[in-house]
């Protein structure tokens, strides 16, 4: 399966279990990547074809800052639906990494990887 892939973007989200980390909005990285099959597209050299990346990019970023979460969780989850209710993709994979999280600890990040198929 062909996929199309959104390495490293930078969003802007108010995430937290406490209120108080709710408080303003913090920098998540999140990759996604779209099952799909790009046979017509590169046939046709048509991005009418395609999946438009920017596309994805914008939706990734609208969707982490509609509303505030407690979890890492729910928002790959919202990304992941968002993802597969606006795209032609037949799966989609959601990588969310809190680099903050645990940097106290000395982890880089933490964060919650999600698999999401049309079919279930």
């Amino acid at each position: 399966m062909d996929k199309v892939i959104v390495s490293g973007a930078r969003l802007a989200a108010r995430i937290g279990v406490s209120e108080q980390e709710r408080a303003a909005a913090q920098e998540l990285v999140v990759d996604v990547e779209l099952e799909t099959d790009t046979r017509e597209a590169a046939r046709t050299d048509d991005v009418r074809n395609a999946i438009d990346y920017a596309a994805v990019h914008a939706l990734l970023a609208a969707t982490a800052a509609a509303r505030p979460r407690a979890l890492v969780e729910t928002l790959a989850a919202d990304l992941a639906g968002a993802v597969l209710e606006r795209f032609p993709a037949r799966g989609v994979r959601v990588l969310v990494r809190k680099p903050g999280a645990l940097r106290a600890h000395g982890a880089d990040w933490a964060g919650v990887e999600i698999t999401r198929r049309r079919d279930g």
